[in-house]
């Protein structure tokens, strides 16, 4: 994408509750499987040209982890926030993603303001989300140099949403990368290492 990159965010490595598993990540505070740190390490190759001011991470293990391992490769250090964490979605953490489940959850993606049991909602998400990627953009600006922030594909949903309106449109697969660049036309962002393609799923499909 050609204007100047403000912010990459990348999509943690995988988990055990991520591939044949497939269940919700949400506040499930596991580490990187083997395949994860494999994508850590990957990640680690694909930044090597890159130049970032800061690498901040949510605050959970398979995020911290995978920022640790770039952050090395750099010699570096990680801030970790808990600002970046994936949607909380409560009493469906660690639970597989089957029809049931997914459309149970999405009674409260279709309502923002509905908390999930023992989590968030929507909305407490994006207000929590959002103002820390706008942060991030805001000190790449000061600085002059782009920020590395390590987190979710939640998270990542939110760049689509923010952007371009719709929350599949920057999608990556676990251990991929999107960035958020500024061009004559405005502030936008573009998955570019590991895009996703999106099937018009519901939210709830692919929730971390």
């Amino acid at each position: 994408m050609e204007g100047q990159p403000l912010i990459y965010m990348a999509r943690h490595g995988s988990t055990a509750l991520n591939g044949k598993a497939d269940c919700f990540r949400g506040k499930m505070d596991i580490e990187l499987d083997a395949e994860g740190r494999r994508d850590a390490h990957r990640l680690a190759h694909y930044f090597e040209p890159f130049e970032f001011g800061h690498i901040i991470s949510s605050d959970r293990k398979r995020a911290d982890e995978t920022a640790d391992i770039i952050a090395r490769s750099k010699g570096m250090e990680v801030y970790s926030t808990p600002s970046l964490r994936a949607f909380n979605v409560g009493v469906f953490s660690g639970k597989p993603k089957n029809k049931e489940n997914e459309e149970a959850l999405q009674e409260y993606i279709q309502n923002p303001d509905r908390r999930v049991p023992e989590g968030e909602s929507l909305n407490e998400f994006k207000n929590r989300i959002r103002p820390a990627i706008w942060e991030a953009c805001e000190i790449a600006q000061e600085e002059g140099k782009p920020l590395l922030l390590v987190a979710h594909s939640s998270c990542i949903h939110e760049l689509g949403d923010m952007f371009h309106g719709d929350h599949e449109a920057v999608l990556v697969e676990p251990g991929g990368v999107a960035v958020v660049c500024m061009t004559a036309h405005g502030i936008t962002a573009a998955p570019i290492y590991k895009r996703r393609q999106a099937a018009s799923v519901q939210r709830a499909d692919t929730i971390s």
